[in-house]
């Protein structure tokens, strides 16, 4: 089964490089040929072609596979950049609920710590999560 879509993708992450097919598949390190298949949509792309497009693009793999919203963005970089913002949020009220004195490199030092530790927990996986104020608290005692 192919991924619907990956060949119009690919196509457009070869167009905006500005490369021809045969360019396009030298950087790849494939054949011309594979990387029609590719293309027109007739074969999946294997997991390290993907990393390569990955690498010598900086295209987002997940919008390779999906390609359902912004060109170069997956819906994991939405919730990723709802659930920083929503942080980043919940880090300024509780600093100013608790009048606390922090700079805003000690401030942004807190929220990408919570940040880090929210994604390692894999929190993202559907369910509206709110961050946890005593967490934020604890992060924000050790900057304060």
């Amino acid at each position: 089964m192919t991924v619907t879509g990956l060949g119009s993708r690919l196509a457009a992450v070869r167009s905006m490089a500005n490369l021809s097919q045969e360019a396009m598949a030298q950087r790849l390190d494939i054949s011309r040929s594979a990387y029609q298949y590719y293309e027109r949509g007739e074969r999946d792309i294997t997991g390290t072609l993907l990393l390569r497009v990955f690498q010598e693009f900086d295209v987002d793999p997940l919008w390779i596979l999906e390609g359902d919203t912004e060109h170069g963005k997956s819906r994991r970089h939405d919730e990723i950049t709802q659930a920083y913002r929503k942080i980043g949020l919940a880090v300024e009220h509780r600093i100013s609920e608790r009048g606390l004195s922090v700079t805003p490199e000690k401030k942004w030092d807190a929220i990408d710590f919570l940040f880090s530790e929210f994604l390692n927990t894999d929190a993202l996986g559907g369910a509206d999560h709110a961050p946890d104020t005593r967490r934020i608290d604890s992060v924000l005692g050790l900057v304060a």
